[in-house]
C-alpha cells in the first residue's frame, strides 16, 4: 500500500506542479515588484514562490485540535501549493475570504463556544464554497456552511426553504445547523474533528468506509478523493496566510465586524417589502438584504401569512436603527396590533 500512496501523490502532485509554473510565469510581472520581499525563503529567482514560515514548520500547526505533519513531504507539497494558489490564482477572492472571516467571526465563535466546536472551523466556511458535495438532496449546497439542506427542529434549529425564504443563508441559522450536524457527526465517527469534516461533506457512511479500508482515521494518511485531499491543504493554507499576513506581503486592513439591531418574534398584519424597510430606516434596499440574506431575491418582501399561516419574523438592520423601525412598522401598520414584544 505504501507504493502505491506514493505513486498516487506523485502523479497528483506533478500535475500541481505543473500548473503552480504556468501561474507563477504568468503573473510574475504583475505581482513581483510588489511581493518579492514577502518570500518565506530566500531566492534569486526574479518570480516569488510562497513557502510555509520557518516558524510554522518548526513551532508546528494544528487545525481543528489536530496535529498536522507540516514537514511530512507529501503534506508540505500540498499545503504550499494551496498557499501559492490562494496567493496567485485566488488572490481577489483571498481577500474577500479574510475581509468575510473578521466581519463575521463574532458569530462563528458564538455558536462554536456553546458547542465546544475548535474556531479552526472558521478558516474552513469559505473554502467549502468551492468544494463539490455528495448529496441525496435536491436543493445544491448553499450559504456560509454549504449547506445541503436545512436544519429540521430536530436537528436542534428549524430552518425554511420556501418561496420567499432560504435560511440556509442566514449566517446565524446555518452556523448552528453546522454546528450541530459536525459535533454529531464525531460522536456517530468517534473519529476527530478532520474525519468528521470528510463526513460532513460526503456522509457518515463514506468516512466509516475510509477508517474501515485503511485503518486509519487520520486524514493526511488515508486516500482521499481529491477534492477533499484539496479542502483540508486550502483550509491549513487559508489559516497559515491569514496568521502569517506580514510574511506574505498582505496588506488588507480588517474590516469593522458586522452589527446590526435584530428584531424578533414580529408578526405582520400585511406583507412587509424590503423596499419599505430600507427606506424606514433610510439605507439602500442591498443593505438590507445583506443584513437578511435568506430573502430572495425573487420575493423580496417578509410575507404576513405565508401558506396562510402566521409567520414570526426576524428582521436585522442597521445597528441603533431598530427602534425606529419598529415604531415606523406600527405607524403604517405592518404589525398585528396587541402583541406583546
Amino acid at each position: 500500500m505504501p507504493i502505491l500512496r506514493r505513486k498516487r501523490v506523485t502523479n497528483s502532485y506533478l500535475a500541481y506542479i505543473l500548473h503552480i509554473t504556468l501561474a507563477l510565469l504568468m503573473c510574475c510581472q504583475c505581482y513581483a515588484a510588489s511581493v518579492s520581499g514577502a518570500k518565506t525563503n530566500p531566492s534569486n529567482a526574479s518570480c516569488p514562490y510562497f513557502y510555509i514560515p520557518d516558524s510554522v514548520l518548526t513551532g508546528g500547526l494544528e487545525l481543528a485540535g489536530e496535529v498536522v505533519p507540516i514537514t511530512r513531504p507529501d503534506v508540505k507539497a500540498r499545503i504550499e501549493f494551496q498557499i501559492n494558489f490562494l496567493l496567485f490564482d485566488a488572490r481577489s477572492v483571498l481577500a474577500e475570504w479574510l475581509n468575510e472571516k473578521r466581519r463575521y467571526s463574532w458569530i462563528f465563535d458564538e455558536a462554536f463556544s456553546k458547542q465546544g466546536i475548535p474556531k479552526d472551523f472558521t478558516w474552513l466556511s469559505p473554502v467549502l464554497s468551492g468544494i463539490s458535495r455528495s448529496s441525496n438532496s435536491r436543493l445544491s449546497p448553499a450559504g456560509s456552511w454549504a449547506l445541503d439542506r436545512p436544519c429540521s427542529s430536530a436537528e436542534g434549529v428549524e430552518m425554511h426553504d420556501d418561496t420567499w425564504r432560504d435560511d440556509r443563508l442566514d449566517i446565524n441559522l446555518a452556523t448552528l445547523c453546522f454546528s450541530y450536524r459536525i459535533k454529531n457527526l464525531k460522536q456517530d465517527l468517534g473519529a476527530g474533528w478532520l474525519m468528521s469534516s470528510v463526513a460532513y461533506v460526503l456522509s457518515a457512511k463514506t468516512a466509516k468506509d475510509l477508517i474501515e479500508k485503511w485503518n486509519s482515521s487520520s486524514v493526511w494518511d488515508i486516500p482521499l478523493p481529491d477534492n477533499i485531499e484539496d479542502m483540508f491543504s486550502r483550509w491549513a493554507a487559508f489559516k497559515i496566510i491569514g496568521t502569517h499576513r506580514s510574511v506574505y506581503g498582505l496588506k488588507i486592513s480588517d474590516p469593522a465586524p458586522v452589527t446590526y439591531d435584530n428584531l424578533t418574534s414580529i408578526q405582520l398584519a400585511k406583507d412587509l417589502p424590503v423596499a419599505e424597510i430600507a427606506k424606514f430606516v433610510n439605507v439602500s434596499p442591498r443593505l438590507i438584504l445583506e443584513l437578511n440574506p435568506k430573502i430572495k431575491l425573487n420575493s423580496g418582501i417578509f410575507p404576513a401569512k405565508p401558506n396562510g399561516r402566521l409567520e414570526n419574523h426576524s428582521i436585522a438592520v442597521p445597528s441603533s436603527s431598530g427602534r425606529v423601525l419598529l415604531q415606523k412598522l406600527q405607524e403604517s401598520g405592518y404589525l398585528l396590533p396587541n402583541v406583546n414584544r
